[in-house]
C-alpha cells in the first residue's frame, strides 16, 4: 500500500525504521528529484505531466526508469559547421528560390499558403532550423506505387551512380533483400563511388558487423544512428530515425515508406523518385543526419554542384475528366500497384522534423494541410493515432464539407497501434469522415491527397510517434497531374478496402472497446 511517510505509524506517532523504510524513502527522493524535469518538459501538457508525477510518486523506481528511457520528447544534437563552401551553397539555393518565386513559391491564395508563410527563403542555409525548406520549381516526381517497383528503381539508380551514393533507412535487415542491396552498394564502392550508409540502431537492430564488413572492405562508410548506450547520461532509445532516403550523385533522390527488407515485398507500400533541385533538399537532410552520426561535414560544393540547373521537361499525365467514386472507376483508369507511374513536373519542398525540433514541424504541416483543405482530403496511413489537434482538424474539415477519407490496414504489423487507432473512429464517423480498412495485405504506405493540386509523400505516419519522437522527412508536391495520379491510386486502394459503418462500429463487443481504450492510454508512446 502507498504510504506518504514510509515507516511512520500515525497511531503511535513513532518511526519504525527498517531496511524497507530506507528503500522506500530512497525511491521517494528519487521520484521527487525527477519532478522538475517533468514540469519543464511536459509543462504544456498538464495531463501528461500529472500522469508522470503520479507514476514517479507511486512507483518511483519504475517511474524513474521509464522517464529515463522514454519520457523525453525532445533532444539536442550538434549542428554542422557553416563553412564557406556551405555559405556558397546557401547563396546559390537562395538565388534559385528567389528567381523562381513566381512559379515555385506557393501563391498567396493557395491552400498551403500558411505553411509558406512559416519559412521565407531569406537567411536559409538550405533550410531553416526547423527543417522547413522553400518550395522550388522545375522538379520531376515519379510515384513508385509498390515496394517491388521501388526496389527496382533504387537498384537502377545505384547501378548508375558515378560519384556518390547516400543511403539512409530506418529498417535494413540481413535477409535476401538486405543482402541484395549490400552487395550492390559494395560493388559500386569497389568501382570508386563514394558510398555512405546510415541505418537506425533500433530499426536495424538485426544488422551485425559481419554483415557490414564486405561494405567496409570495399571502401564504403556505414554508421548506426543513435546506438543505445546504457551508461549514457540520457538514454535516447525512444528517439529513432524513421527517414528513408536514397540520393545518387545529387541528381536523383528517393523517399517514402519503403524499408530494405523482404517483408515490404509482401506489403502495400510506396515511394517517390525525385529529380531536380528538390534532390538537394534531401541531400541536406542526409548531411545533417550523417554529421550527427559520424561528425563528418558534407558541406562541399561537389554534393550540391548542380543546384542552379533545372530539371528536364516532364511528361505530363493526362488531364482528363473528374475522377469518379471507386464503384465507377474503370480498370484502365486505376494505377496498378505493380507498375511504375509516369513522371510529372512539380513544385516541391521537403519538410523534415525530429525530436530536436521544438516546433514538431511535421505535425504542424499535417495540421495546416487538414485545416486548409477545401474540397477533398484523402489519407493513407498504416498507423493512425492522432492527437487532439489533428483529431479536431479532421472533424472540423468534414463538418466544413470537405470530403475526408482515411484508409488504414485491416491487418497491421503493430496490433496495439491498430487497437489504439480504432478508439478514435467513432468521433470521426459521427461527423461524416469515411474510414476504410485495406483488406488485401499489410498496408504500410503513407499518402495525403490534398484538394486538386497537392500531394504529401514521405516517411511520417499519422501518429504521435512520427509527430514528436521520430526523425521524419516528407515532401510536399504541387502538381495537378500528379495529384490526379495519386487520387486514382487512392480510389483503387479504396476499392480493395472495407468501409467502416458507424452503427456496426458502435456495436463491437465490450472486450474489444476495453482493449482499444487501454491501447489508447499508451498512444503517446505508439
Amino acid at each position: 500500500m502507498f504510504e506518504f511517510f514510509p515507516g511512520f505509524d500515525p497511531a503511535t506517532f513513532e518511526w519504525n525504521w527498517t531496511w524497507w523504510t530506507t528503500v522506500a524513502w530512497g525511491g521517494r527522493v528519487l521520484g521527487i528529484a525527477f519532478i522538475p524535469t517533468v514540469l519543464l518538459q511536459r509543462g504544456t501538457r498538464p495531463m501528461a505531466a500529472l500522469a508522470w508525477i503520479l507514476t514517479l510518486l507511486a512507483m518511483p523506481f519504475i517511474g524513474a526508469a521509464l522517464w529515463w528511457i522514454i519520457g523525453r520528447n525532445h533532444m539536442r544534437r550538434r549542428k554542422r559547421r557553416r563553412s564557406r563552401a556551405q555559405a556558397r551553397i546557401s547563396r546559390s539555393f537562395h538565388d534559385l528560390a528567389r528567381g523562381s518565386d513566381s512559379e515555385a513559391t506557393v501563391a498567396a491564395d493557395s491552400p498551403l499558403s500558411p505553411l509558406s508563410a512559416v519559412s521565407p527563403a531569406r537567411n536559409l542555409v538550405l533550410h531553416d532550423e526547423h527543417g522547413i525548406f522553400p518550395p522550388i520549381r522545375d522538379n520531376l516526381a515519379r510515384p513508385l506505387p509498390s515496394s517491388a517497383v521501388a526496389f527496382d528503381a533504387f537498384e537502377a539508380a545505384i547501378r548508375s551512380a558515378k560519384d556518390h551514393i547516400h543511403f539512409e533507412f530506418f529498417i535494413w535487415r540481413e535477409d535476401a533483400t538486405g543482402q541484395r542491396f549490400r552487395d550492390l552498394l559494395a560493388e559500386r564502392a569497389r568501382a570508386g563511388v563514394e558510398v555512405r550508409i546510415l541505418y537506425d540502431a533500433i530499426g536495424s537492430s538485426s544488422i551485425r558487423k559481419r554483415f557490414i564488413k564486405p561494405l567496409l572492405d570495399a571502401g564504403a562508410s556505414a554508421a548506426p544512428f543513435l546506438p543505445v548506450r546504457l551508461l549514457e547520461r540520457r538514454l535516447r532509445v525512444n528517439f529513432r530515425n524513421h527517414r528513408k532516403l536514397l540520393i545518387i550523385d545529387g541528381e536523383v533522390g528517393f523517399t517514402g515508406g519503403v524499408n530494405i527488407a523482404d517483408d515490404y515485398l509482401e506489403w502495400f507500400d510506396m515511394a517517390v523518385e525525385l529529380r531536380g533541385p528538390i534532390v538537394y533538399q534531401l541531400q541536406e537532410v542526409f548531411a545533417e543526419d550523417w554529421h550527427f552520426a559520424t561528425g563528418e561535414d558534407l558541406a562541399e560544393e561537389r554534393y550540391f554542384s548542380g543546384l542552379s540547373e533545372h530539371a528536364p521537361p516532364a511528361i505530363e499525365a493526362d488531364d482528363d475528366a473528374d475522377l469518379k467514386a471507386p464503384d465507377g472507376l474503370q480498370r484502365d483508369d486505376a494505377t496498378e500497384h505493380n507498375e511504375g507511374s509516369r513522371a510529372t513536373s512539380t513544385i516541391a519542398r521537403v519538410v523534415a522534423s525530429g525530436p530536436d525540433d521544438t516546433l514538431d514541424t511535421i505535425h504542424k504541416m499535417f495540421f495546416l494541410a487538414i485545416t486548409s483543405a477545401t474540397e477533398r482530403l484523402y489519407l493513407i496511413t498504416p498507423y493512425f493515432v492522432p492527437d487532439s489537434a489533428i483529431m479536431a482538424a479532421l472533424q472540423t474539415a468534414s463538418m466544413r464539407g470537405v470530403d475526408v477519407r482515411i484508409i488504414v490496414p485491416q491487418q497491421s504489423d503493430v496490433p496495439i497501434t491498430q487497437h489504439a487507432g480504432r478508439s478514435y473512429w467513432e468521433g470521426l464517423l459521427e461527423v461524416g469522415v469515411r474510414i476504410f480498412e485495406y483488406r488485401d495485405r499489410v498496408l504500410h504506405a503513407k499518402l495525403i491527397v490534398h484538394d486538386r493540386d497537392h500531394v504529401f509523400m514521405g516517411s511520417a505516419n499519422m501518429d504521435i510517434r512520427s509527430f514528436r519522437l521520430n526523425f521524419e522527412a516528407n515532401c510536399v508536391l504541387e502538381s495537378h497531374p500528379l495529384n490526379r495520379q495519386m487520387c486514382r491510386l487512392f480510389l483503387e486502394t479504396q476499392s480493395r478496402s472495407t468501409e467502416i459503418e458507424l452503427d456496426a462500429h458502435r456495436a463491437r463487443p465490450y472486450r474489444t472497446r476495453l482493449l482499444e481504450g487501454f491501447a489508447r492510454l499508451l498512444s503517446p508512446l505508439l
